[in-house]
């Protein structure tokens, strides 16, 4: 194989099983190539894969937790129009309280006058 002066520091094992016609040589030298690139797209098919499994899950992550913080939503959202009721009929208990103790103190001064 270091037939015109280039050495290309190859192992005597592997020198000893390359044929000598540069045609062949290169026929194995495309059928290396062919090996390494559909071992490398395999491996990136793979990965790619595992990358659409990964976003799948973090899709449905995302979508469970989407539909969580909606819940949390309408609860927020429930708790605060029952506060604001609550709030509201506070106000006119305290309103009506204040009208009752204002008749009774009027009704008392009559019963006294009485």
């Amino acid at each position: 194989m270091a037939q015109n002066g280039a050495d290309f520091h190859l192992p005597d094992e592997i020198l000893s099983v390359i044929p000598t016609d540069p045609y062949e040589q290169l026929d194995i030298a495309r059928k290396i190539t062919s090996m390494a690139i559909a071992s490398r797209v395999t491996r990136l098919e793979d990965e790619a894969r595992r990358l659409r499994q990964k976003i799948s899950e973090r899709d449905r992550l995302i979508s469970e937790l989407q539909d969580k913080l909606n819940h949390l939503d309408r609860k927020v959202r429930d708790s605060d129009a029952s506060l604001r009721a609550a709030v509201e009929e506070n106000a006119k208990l305290s309103k009506e309280r204040d009208m009752l103790a204002l008749t009774s103190k009027k009704l008392g001064r009559e019963l006294a006058k009485v």
